[in-house]
């Protein structure tokens, strides 16, 4: 994870060019993105749970984007506020779900 202004200006162009519409589906459990059409969902890294958890830190947290070009994309966001301040980037959503589940 690299959080610096250059990733973060990244992470909001990316933002920007997610669409702001999609169907809402019923989620069965926390690894449940739900289809193509699924995109700004809030996120957390497996194993982290604020406001019960002691090691939480900045880019814990996020917001799913979905599939871009680049591939599939979490914004990552500081603890307080909630500003995005960088971003993840991963070939496939099996592999971003390795590591990030629906907060």
């Amino acid at each position: 994870m690299t959080i610096c202004e250059d990733t973060a200006r990244q992470a909001l162009a990316y933002l920007l060019d997610t669409p702001r519409t999609g169907r809402l589906m019923a989620r069965r459990n926390r690894s449940d993105f739900g289809g193509e059409d699924s995109h700004r969902l809030k996120v957390r890294r497996i194993g982290r749970d604020y406001p019960f958890g002691d090691d939480i830190c900045d880019g814990d947290f996020g917001m799913y984007l979905g599939r871009h070009e680049d591939g599939f994309i979490v914004a990552l966001q500081s603890v307080f506020p909630g500003d995005v301040i960088g971003y993840e980037q991963y070939e496939t959503l099996v592999e971003l779900k390795q590591h990030w589940e629906l907060d």
